[in-house]
């Protein structure tokens, strides 16, 4: 695992290694897909999504559920 930081116009430079592997160059489109527990990037391409992506996200899906449930989200109000 990995930290990243967000840049000050909310960029996040992957690491060369992850983007040699899924083969993500400047500019290349990325599918952002939030969960319950996060956020995951998927390379964009023309190939439907594989049943094994499918079953990983339903997984990482089940996992947030859980979380969500012991730490749930709360608004903070805004302040005046």
């Amino acid at each position: 695992m990995e930290i990243l930081t967000v840049g000050p116009s909310g960029e996040i430079e992957l690491p060369d290694k992850v983007r040699e592997r899924y083969g993500i160059a400047p500019a290349s489109p990325v599918r952002l897909i939030e969960t319950r527990g996060g956020i995951l990037l998927v390379p964009v391409s023309n190939a439907p999504m594989s049943a094994e992506l499918a079953e990983e996200l339903a997984q990482w899906q089940a996992l947030s559920a859980e979380a969500w449930e012991m730490f749930p989200f709360e608004e903070k109000p805004e302040s005046s």
